[in-house]
């Protein structure tokens, strides 16, 4: 290394979670995770003060290593000049990207809500909760129509092909989407029929699963539909909380749906299951037992995002830690919201549109049946118009500015968060149903995430014995 006389200091951003001599560092607003040495963490605690390489070269032995380690650390700003300015350097990053935002790059998602109307009343529902403090949930027009979906499919795609991209994402949500089965069909029918030799298409449903024939589960067999559903616990628990509109269980209609999907040989590889104050007690390992026992892979375990629960935050983390180690034992892999801050710790802001989900990426269109564009099927804040769309992401726009704003470093409420740059100010909804009902429960989720972060970079660091980069948690990311 060239003798230098710069000065050198540690990033205020540096982020350390230790276990023993092996520790994992990450910066908060760049990720960068890192697994390194406890001679490495030295190095760092040294530069704490400003220093010049020369003197910390000439005045310590690292080894022989030691050299390589301090030009890596500096590679990923670890170790920055004394008068260099990280949250400018980032601001001047993510304006040269910005033309992503305004020519509809990002967009790469399509979901069709087929139904704001829904068989269910789950206690804790997303959509049902959070519309009621828009006017969706009054709208006449509760069911998409074929008209309205095909105008949405040609338009999205007229932007993946303007993108030159062949992958053709289309979700079909709501509610409850399968009380608009023969649209969804329809569409199915149209996609293949009209752009089949033009697009590769991935379709997927988030259905409750009990309005599902063997028609219909034949049919999304057919077209390699994949199926999102929800079981929240066995019957006890998931009766808690997953009601009818009458207030019964649903444990054995879900479960009629998930027994004709295994009939005509497409069962569902994982489930997910929230959890509330009413079914927190019921949830233990017996979940991952009958999961694996059907053959399925994934467990999504989420705690309501609207209404965070007012259980200790340790015993929750506790449980779901306790959980996930059983699965993984059985081969089966637990995840929710809580571990995408660690999932998005191996993607940098200033590479890449990093955020909590795809709706604040600004990968997502969602189109609601009377044509309106959310971000999100259960956001309240409208993008625009499918009418409209052409002129839908151009600058200032109400997608462009909503992009725009929840990137890293413009969120206020986030700044300096030991997850800044990985979090992002968590799931949009969250932060929506808060500020509508001046609720201060978006602390208590914020101090959720932050915790879990530590305890599953823990995890990991519980897996290594020697300096490895992080590895990436698969999970679902939608």
């Amino acid at each position: 290394m060239k003798k230098i006389k710069k000065i050198l200091i540690k990033s205020q951003f540096v982020q350390v979670v230790r276990n023993g001599d092996k520790t994992v560092i990450w910066h908060s607003l760049f990720g960068n995770p890192k697994i390194v040495s406890k001679e490495t963490t030295t190095l760092l605690d040294i530069f704490s003060n400003p220093h010049s390489l020369y003197s910390i070269l000439n005045e310590y032995d690292f080894g022989e290593n030691g050299e390589e380690a301090i030009q890596d650390l500096i590679a990923n700003y670890y170790l920055i000049s004394n008068d260099f300015n990280e949250r400018k350097f980032l601001a001047k990053r993510v304006r040269e990207r910005e033309e992503f935002i305004t020519n509809g790059y990002l967009i790469d998602y399509l979901e069709l809500i087929m139904s704001e109307a829904c068989n269910f009343r789950c206690t804790y529902c997303i959509h049902f909760n959070n519309l009621k403090i828009s006017d969706r949930i009054n709208n006449s027009k509760k069911f998409m129509r074929f008209e309205m979906a095909k105008e949405a499919v040609d338009k999205y795609l007229e932007i993946l092909c303007w993108s030159k991209k062949r992958v053709a994402e289309i979700n079909f949500g709501g509610g409850e989407p399968l009380l608009a089965w023969p649209v969804i069909k329809q569409v199915l029918e149209y996609c293949r029929a009209t752009y089949d030799l033009e697009f590769e298409f991935r379709f997927s449903i988030n259905t409750n699963a009990s309005l599902i024939t063997r028609d219909v589960a034949e049919t999304l067999k057919k077209y390699r539909v994949k199926i999102a559903s929800s079981l929240d616990g066995l019957r006890e628990g998931n009766d808690r909380v997953r009601l009818t509109k009458f207030g019964g269980g649903t444990f054995s209609q879900i479960m009629s749906g998930f027994n004709i999907l295994a009939q005509v040989e497409y069962p569902l590889n994982g489930i997910a299951v929230t959890v509330t104050e009413k079914n927190f007690h019921e949830l233990d390992e017996s979940i991952i037992d009958w999961a694996v026992a059907r053959g399925m892979k994934n467990v999504r375990v989420d705690i309501d995002v609207i209404d965070i629960v007012e259980i200790p935050i340790e015993d929750i983390i506790a449980k779901l830690m306790r959980i996930r180690y059983y699965a993984a034992e059985r081969g089966a892999n637990v995840f929710g919201f809580w571990s995408r801050p660690v999932e998005n710790l191996n993607d940098s802001i200033l590479d890449a549109h990093v955020a909590f989900c795809g709706a604040v990426r600004g990968n997502n269109i969602c189109i609601s049946p009377s044509g309106n564009i959310y971000g999100c099927g259960y956001s309240t804040a409208q993008l625009g118009t499918l009418h409209q769309i052409e002129s839908f992401y151009a600058p200032e726009s109400q997608y462009h500015c909503f992009v725009r704003d929840h990137l890293t470093g413009m969120i206020e409420m986030c700044k300096w968060c030991m997850i800044e740059g990985q979090c992002g100010g968590g799931c949009n909804i969250t932060q929506e149903f808060a500020r509508a009902t001046d609720t201060a429960k978006i602390k208590r989720m914020c101090d959720f995430y932050r915790q879990m972060t530590r305890e599953l970079l823990l995890e990991q660091l519980r897996k290594v014995d020697s300096e490895v980069e992080l590895e990436e948690i698969q999970t679902e990311r939608r």
